[in-house]
């Protein structure tokens, strides 16, 4: 029992405790009786405001030291869970943004290769087609009668993929179509708030899709910002 009451005085609470209530009644008797305090009997002490400056000043260096750590811990481990959260969907949505970056290049480097000089990028229409989910935008385009090459990678992932997911470059010596996910024109669907001042952020675990889907067309416009063809974007095809 000794051992235990041994233990808990030298641990760091009981110190904290402890230096915090002798901090606390110094104070007390330096407001009540400070002013009795003399050197060659000047009352240095004697104004009230001078010694709650000194005791004000005494618990900032108090606070900084003992709490102001902690306090900081805390909201930084607030901040650093929400951001581990943030990072770990950036880094979701930036393998997406690869992989259609991938694509977008290689069915760009296929119609050169076709083409070759026959094919001037710059003077190319890009056309970009968007929809919900299911309405017919890779069938749109694949009973076109629009002659684009594809590579075999792109040939079988387009045979195995009915519907597109993500990005798809097409390219002819007419101009480009990019076929896109409905899921992007749609994505509003993805968050559904319980108030009119909730935003996305707010809850990431709920509107997790939609921070994805969301963060992954702001890059991939940004991305076609680097003008490939003619235009930045020509046209848009709305398939209902």
């Amino acid at each position: 029992m000794f051992k235990k009451i041994f233990d808990f005085v030298k641990s760091r609470l009981f110190i904290t405790a402890f230096l915090l209530c002798c901090i606390f009644l110094l104070s007390i008797l330096f407001w009540f009786w400070g002013s009795l305090v003399a050197f060659n009997d000047i009352y240095i002490f004697s104004s009230s405001f001078l010694r709650f400056s000194i005791i004000l000043i005494i618990w900032l260096i108090v606070f900084l030291f003992f709490l102001l750590k902690p306090i900081i811990n805390f909201i930084s481990s607030l901040k650093s869970e929400k951001r581990l959260k943030f990072k770990v969907l950036k880094k979701e949505a930036d393998e997406f943004i690869y992989k259609s970056k991938r694509n977008f290049f290689l069915s760009l480097k296929d119609a050169k290769e076709t083409w070759k000089n026959d094919l001037k990028t710059k003077n190319l229409p890009l056309i970009i087609i968007i929809g919900n989910e299911g309405a017919g935008k890779s069938t749109f385009i694949n009973y076109s009668d629009i002659e684009y090459p594809l590579s075999d990678s792109l040939e079988s992932y387009k045979k195995f993929h009915k519907s597109t997911r993500n990005f798809a470059l097409y390219v002819s010596k007419k101009g480009a179509l990019l076929d896109t996910e409905g899921n992007y024109f749609s994505q509003e669907e993805f968050f559904k708030p319980t108030s009119s001042d909730e935003i996305p952020e707010d809850d990431i675990d709920k509107n997790r899709d939609f921070l994805i889907k969301k963060n992954i067309w702001k890059k991939f416009l940004t991305f076609l910002n680097k003008n490939f063809f003619h235009s930045k974007l020509n046209g848009i095809i709305l398939v209902v």
